[in-house]
């Protein structure tokens, strides 16, 4: 079995996709707005997806506000990438046309 990796400039990323264990119901947010605190329930169906201050939700919030600092902040010069790899499971996986 092959695997196909992707390289993902940060500057490529531009949204955080989250979807509702509940109603299957997903929402996109643009990562050049993730700097407010993250959603903690689904818009659809209301259903909770992150208890407040529990270490999931301090966890999105950090990615959250790590993503918006990296991609504003280029003083090194160091290119930073996200490393990801096709999942065959999933029929959600977009790959580059």
């Amino acid at each position: 079995m092959s695997h196909t990796t992707m390289n993902i400039s940060l500057s490529d990323l531009t949204a955080i996709k989250i979807t509702c264990p509940h109603c299957h119901a997903s929402a996109e947010f643009p990562v050049a707005r993730l700097q407010g605190d993250p959603p903690d329930r689904c818009f659809h169906c209301r259903g909770e997806w992150f208890a407040a201050k529990s270490p999931r939700t301090t966890a999105l919030e950090h990615l959250f506000r790590a993503l918006g600092e990296l991609r504003n902040n280029s003083e090194s010069g160091c290119r930073v990438q996200l490393v990801m790899k096709e999942d065959s499971r999933s029929s959600n996986t977009r790959m580059p046309a």
